[in-house]
């Protein structure tokens, strides 16, 4: 087991990273109360506060020399566990997830709860960037509302932990970059926004952008914090540049990727969101991957789940979910 840190941890939290499995059981019950889960909103807070939504990872930790990159988990606790596992044993130093942890899943509670747990108590090796699926009106949609509902049935209980979980998706990081020039974010890249400085004009708590007063730049703004988290990659090129994706939002092309690598001077993109995708995916070669760590997805369309590992030998890999290697891709 990975030592823990000075700082101080919560009993709680540390027994449930110790002994996760045995919260499978409570399938009807909250296994942690309002005032543990409003303790940990304030323990994250500072945590989340100390980074940008663009983290630059070199800046933050050396340990990000050797990361495994995890894409959408919804809910699948047991692949969670399985993804954390080479990181607990010291295999390699550092997680960084993509977003999607709640909805269609089972255990999104326990889910979200355990990695921001882990979060918590390695700051410095773990960080979580916001999916599509980290807001409420989606979860409202999909299942983790109602998975919420069950554990907190009473009607103001239950709003002070939607109130929670509003505030803990508002301070999450939206796109990351990796000492091996990869920009990892949910979805893809925004429409007509190609420098990735914008979001050092996005705020934490993220809902602030409204306050911004140049009506240009808060447009710019919202429309780059919601189309990193939906826009989708096409392989064919697109006839009108501004066409919806399935997903109601746009799309981007291999042309539009390079241009954002050169103007951001970045290598590769890293992605998921979609899970017909599968597991894996080299959409554009050596430029975008598409990586979804959960298996077997909801309605069983994804078999089998993946996770790409930046070695510190400057080597970059796909692994499977048990971090057996399954071939190289640099």
């Amino acid at each position: 087991m990975r030592s823990y840190p000075k700082h101080a941890i919560p009993e709680f939290l540390q027994q449930f990273i110790e002994n996760p499995e045995d919260y499978l059981e409570m399938c009807s019950i909250s296994p942690f109360t309002l005032a543990q889960l409003g303790q940990i909103w304030t323990l994250y807070l500072p945590i989340s506060q100390k980074y940008q939504n663009l983290i630059h990872l070199d800046e933050v930790s050396a340990n990000f020399e050797n990361l495994l990159i995890i894409g959408d988990t919804h809910g699948d606790f047991q692949a969670t566990l399985r993804i954390v596992q080479p990181f607990l044993e010291g295999k390699v130093d550092s997680l960084l997830f993509l977003g999607d942890y709640v909805d269609r899943g089972k255990y999104g509670f326990l889910n979200l709860i355990f990695l921001l747990s882990l979060s918590i108590t390695w700051p410095e090796r773990v960080i979580l960037l916001r999916g599509n699926h980290e807001d409420l009106d989606i979860n409202l949609l999909f299942g983790y509302y109602n998975e919420l509902q069950s554990y907190f049935p009473r009607f103001q209980e239950f709003q002070a932990v939607l109130a929670i979980m509003d505030a803990l998706y508002n301070l999450m990081s939206i796109v990351a970059i990796t000492p091996q020039h990869s920009v990892c974010m949910h979805a893809g890249i925004p429409k007509n926004i190609p420098q990735l400085a914008i979001f050092d004009h996005l705020p934490k708590p993220h809902k602030e952008y409204r306050k911004i007063t140049d009506k240009e730049l808060k447009k710019q703004v919202d429309d780059a914090f919601v189309q990193v988290r939906w826009n989708d990659p096409t392989e064919q090129e697109l006839v009108d540049p501004n066409s919806k994706s399935y997903h109601g939002y746009f799309y981007y092309t291999a042309s539009e990727v390079q241009h954002f690598l050169k103007l951001n001077g970045q290598k590769r993109i890293i992605r998921s969101h979609e899970d017909i995708r599968k597991g894996f995916q080299e959409v554009f070669p050596s430029q975008l991957y598409h990586v979804f760590s959960s298996e077997p997805y909801y309605d069983g369309s994804i078999e089998q789940g993946f996770t790409i590992h930046e070695q510190s030998d400057g080597q970059i890999v796909l692994r499977d979910l048990d971090f057996t290697l399954v071939r190289s891709l640099s």
